[in-house]
């Protein structure tokens, strides 16, 4: 049966990687409309979705009044809802059909599940632009991509300093990252690291540049392409981290061993459970 299905948008790009593979997942045959979604728009050639921007603070607006009124109108059973369940061990979705059959209203999904993890074959290709630019930043830093020596670190702040929980976030501190750098140094000869996140004053402050040790200034677009050029990764608890670790994997068909350290419990290392629930990479490999 075809119908269609409206998203809003929902998280940084990391998470609308995660939500564009789930989506076409377990709706393959859907019509997908995102409203918003911009980077995720920006960054990728081969997208089946339709996007709706919003192009100033007026369209803003209107988009969150239409949010609120579709998200009502699935509430209370007019158009049909898609939405989530509570993740534990397992990943499932409700769905449930409204009075206008044909469209649904999807609410709170994020598809960070190794039942998804597992239905992505093929990640999406980046836009021509983004790989110019990106490699031209890499050849400006005398960086070359073909090294097998080149390491991204990727480092969330934001709203990291406060959440899952304001007593226990997923902020990683500095000893985290030197303690990483300090294993991947033991593993590969002279590695490069690559610094990134959404805080470049905080890298600034940090991290002191070097041949070996380059802080990234660039789009959040551009730099999850610069992590697809590397060939090891040190990632925060980020689902944009993620995606530059998956990107890099899914292209390695020499016999290089790509490594990649996350923190235990991913965005719960510090109350020792995982979160998300059942979001394990077998091929990350976690450190406290």
């Amino acid at each position: 049966m075809y119908f269609m299905i409206l998203f809003f948008e929902n998280g940084r790009l990391g998470n609308q990687l995660f939500q564009y593979h789930g989506f076409k997942s377990y709706f393959p045959k859907q019509q997908l409309f995102f409203f918003g979604c911009k980077r995720l728009k920006n960054s990728f050639d081969n997208l089946d979705v339709s996007f709706i921007d919003e192009k100033n603070k007026l369209n803003n607006l209107l988009f969150q009044i239409l949010k609120k009124i579709l998200h009502f109108l699935s509430e209370i059973g007019f158009l049909g809802k898609i939405n989530q369940l509570d993740q534990k061990k397992d990943f499932n979705l409700n769905v449930r059909k409204g009075l206008l059959w044909n469209i649904y209203v999807a609410q709170n999904i994020y598809f960070q599940h190794n039942k998804c993890i597992k239905q992505i074959i093929n990640p999406p290709i980046f836009k021509k632009n983004l790989l110019k630019l990106a490699q031209k930043w890499l050849k400006n830093k005398n960086i070359f991509p073909k090294k097998s020596n080149l390491v991204f670190v990727h480092v969330r702040r934001g709203d990291y300093l406060s959440w899952p929980h304001p007593n226990f976030p997923a902020v990683l501190d500095l000893a985290w990252y030197e303690k990483a750098m300090s294993i991947i140094k033991k593993k590969i000869n002279k590695p490069i690291f690559i610094i990134m996140g959404d805080d470049p004053y905080y890298l600034q402050d940090v991290f002191k540049e070097s041949k070996s040790l380059i802080i990234s200034k660039n789009s959040p677009e551009i730099d999850l392409v610069i992590m697809s050029k590397c060939f090891h990764g040190i990632l925060s608890p980020s689902s944009f981290a993620w995606w530059g670790a998956f990107f890099i994997k899914s292209k390695r068909s020499d016999k290089i061993l790509s490594n990649f350290i996350a923190p235990k419990f991913w965005a719960g290392h510090r109350l020792k459970k995982f979160i998300p629930q059942g979001f394990f990479t077998s091929w990350i490999t976690y450190i406290n």
